[in-house]
């Protein structure tokens, strides 16, 4: 028994390797047919470390979110691979090692299996980073509103909380930030309101800026808007006495740009206004020959308790409309004026058919006087019989005066005389009262008639 176990160990060692080596050969052949290796993708996503190292440099680290993830390729037995999951890899970018183009080596490892299990094939990969400058700045909040209140409504005041935004980030970015706004939607809104809103940022150009890059020590704040009754009114300024124009200088018109303002404050107070009125006292009126236009505050004119709104200037234009007095001559038909007081038993008769009137006025006026439709009269109180020069006094628009105009008129005793010829009649009896005009007579190539007796 000995023997043969001496004779298997001690003989025939070629045979005996050889099979060791075919076993070896097969049991590989074996497990590569039946777990074999293969190569897949993996995505993971990228972690920095380090961060803090470069903003201690009073830089910062900017980073697309679309590169913050890697892909990359494994290689590991089926068996292994097929438990493999996207979560089992971990990958890091050390920004202690980023170049100078902005190149950061990323580690890849599996928590799972060893190294000698999982392998990560192919070149290495880089995360592309953006370093540079940081800045950090405070920035006011501007409180605003949009949209239009619900009738009889406006905004008495706005305030945001909190007032104070602190932005840090690429300073490229952040010298770019003039102004930032926060804005709330008061649309058909008639009472107070406080809104939650993302406050904006805008450059120089009232632009928007993106802030993806930026961090922000609040992203949201609260908007509070006050609200108060509105009222429209109109503006007029009041008549000029005459002692405050210039002579020779009268106004046609006088016209406020705009016409209207917008008043706010308590519907109690507002409910009292009519109108704002200035006084023409405050056109200053010196060396002003034609028609002129000049500012007036109209803050000085308002009640009290009231204020313009956000809308209405305080500031509006008036427009003085000068027109400077003229003359004119016309031609009055002596058939338009009658004879006043007449004595009783007397006749009269002018001694023209016209009179030669000069008037003065506005041109504006003068222009629309029609001659032929002026009346006018003659007093012929206490004058006897014969020729006398009297006055014309015409009936005449205001603001329009005559210059002194006289005519002459012939008195004579009426008589009876009965001709079919259309002689001069008495009528009747007379009337101590003026005559009109159809019972003034004229006199035509020295023939007087009596055109149909005074009354």
């Amino acid at each position: 028994m000995s023997k043969r176990l001496k004779d298997f160990l001690t003989k025939n060692w070629g045979w005996k390797i050889l099979a060791v080596i075919l076993s070896i050969i097969l049991w590989v052949v074996i497990v590569s047919v039946n777990d074999p290796v293969e190569k897949r993708d993996f995505t993971a996503k990228v972690s920095l470390e380090n961060k803090d190292s470069i903003s201690q440099q009073g830089k910062y680290v900017s980073v697309a979110d679309s590169a913050l993830s890697v892909t990359f390729r494994v290689s590991a037995h089926r068996g292994v691979m097929d438990r493999l999951r996207n979560t089992d890899f971990i990958a890091t970018a050390d920004l202690n090692y980023v170049d100078k183009n902005g190149k950061v080596p990323i580690q890849i490892s599996c928590s799972t299996y060893s190294q000698n299990q999982v392998k990560i094939i192919g070149a290495t990969h880089y995360l592309q980073v953006e370093v540079g400058e940081k800045q950090s700045k405070k920035f006011m909040i501007r409180p605003a509103t949009k949209g239009n209140p619900a009738d009889g409504f406006a905004v008495k005041s706005a305030s945001v909380t909190p007032n104070v935004v602190t932005v840090e980030g690429p300073a490229s970015i952040v010298k770019k930030i003039d102004h930032v706004s926060a804005v709330a939607d008061i649309d058909d809104v008639s009472e107070n309101v406080t809104e939650k809103v993302v406050p904006v940022f805008y450059d120089s150009n009232n632009e928007e800026i993106n802030t993806t890059r930026l961090t922000l020590s609040t992203s949201t704040v609260n908007v509070s808007v006050v609200m108060e009754s509105l009222k429209t009114v109109p503006i007029e300024v009041t008549e000029p006495k005459s002692s405050e124009l210039p002579d020779g200088v009268s106004i046609s018109s006088i016209t406020t740009d705009p016409s209207q303002i917008s008043l706010v404050g308590d519907a109690k107070n507002l409910n009292s206004i009519t109108r704002i009125s200035i006084p023409f006292s405050v056109i200053d009126l010196n060396t002003k020959k034609s028609s002129f236009s000049t500012e007036v505050d109209i803050t000085s004119y308002l009640p009290k308790n009231v204020s313009l709104s956000e809308d209405s200037k305080s500031k509006i234009t008036v427009t003085v409309n000068l027109e400077s007095q003229t003359s004119k001559t016309i031609s009055v038909s002596t058939d338009n004026l009658t004879v006043n007081n007449l004595p009783d038993g007397y006749q009269a008769a002018f001694a023209e058919k016209t009179v030669s009137v000069e008037l003065t006025g506005l041109e504006s006026k003068l222009s629309s006087i029609d001659a032929d439709k002026l009346t006018g009269s003659v007093d012929a109180s206490g004058l006897s019989e014969g020729d006398h020069q009297v006055s014309v006094k015409l009936s005449l628009p205001d603001g329009i005066k005559a210059q002194n105009a006289t005519t002459k008129i012939t008195i004579k005793k009426k008589t009876t005389e009965n001709t079919d010829s259309g002689s001069t009649t008495d009528s009747g009896s007379t009337n101590s009262g003026s005559t009109d005009s159809n019972s003034t007579t004229s006199t035509d190539d020295n023939n007087t008639s009596n055109n149909g007796g005074t009354q």
